[in-house]
């Protein structure tokens, strides 16, 4: 009889457990995806503001990084619909900066979180660039 009390027990706790480890896991693997993101984010926004930069005006620098923004990001694995970019020229004259500054909605409403995780997490990169000494006017 003490055997099946045991075994009894065994279940109880279990069922106690399970919920926890499975909030552990999903929150790891969230916080996976999140850090997996950023870092792509990051090289979206580098390279945006890379290409603006070397572009020969303000309006072909936007259309520029804008076009290589969603070629990087679909690379990467980013879906393009959830990516909002922005590019800042400023006054486009050589040596002057060039912002790029993407955000990004990253989607964990698809993992057994209880609720207890946001359903998405946004997150952000900026990159500045130097505009080019012989690519301005």
């Amino acid at each position: 009889m003490s055997s099946r009390k045991e075994a009894g027990n065994a279940a109880v706790e279990m069922v106690m457990v399970a919920p926890v480890l499975l909030l552990l896991i999903a929150t790891i693997v969230a916080a996976g995806r999140i850090v997996s993101t950023k870092s792509a984010l990051e090289s979206v926004t580098r390279e945006a503001a890379r290409v603006a930069s070397i572009s020969s005006s303000s309006d072909l620098a936007d259309t520029t990084a804008r076009l290589r923004a969603e070629e990087v990001a679909e690379q990467l694995g980013l879906d393009s619909r959830r990516l909002r970019l922005e590019v800042q020229t400023g006054q486009f004259e050589r040596g002057s900066p060039v912002t790029a500054a993407a955000t990004y909605a990253v989607r964990i409403s698809d993992l057994p979180t209880l609720g207890l995780l946001p359903g998405n997490f946004e997150i952000t990169a900026k990159q500045v660039e130097i505009t080019e000494r012989y690519g301005s006017r």
